[in-house]
């Protein structure tokens, strides 16, 4: 008599699949392929750093150009992206106005 007790009908499991599905994908792995995903990366925040400072240069010729006051635009800027509803903000800020120093 054997000792073994079959459970499953000897086919691999979907576990035993999974695992060696993962093991290939793994086995790909290579130091290159992190160096490529590092340099990408690094390209990345290269370009988002320059859309940064061509943001902020807008915005300070803007604020040159037609002379508006730049907290007051910013702070509009940040409620509309807040979705902040104006008019309720306006009657809270005229009812603690008197409040605040």
């Amino acid at each position: 008599m054997s000792d073994i007790i079959q459970i499953f009908n000897g086919s691999d499991t979907e576990l035993e699949k999974e695992v060696k599905d993962n093991n290939a994908i793994s086995a790909e792995f290579t130091m290159e392929s992190v160096r490529s995903m590092v340099k990408q990366m690094n390209e990345i925040d290269d370009q988002v750093k320059v859309l940064r400072e061509d943001k902020k240069e807008l915005f300070s010729d803007f604020v040159e150009q037609y002379n508006v006051p730049k907290k007051e635009v910013l702070i509009a800027i940040r409620m509309l992206k807040s979705d902040i509803d104006p008019e309720v903000t306006v009657d809270v800020y005229s009812n603690i106005a008197d409040l605040v120093e």
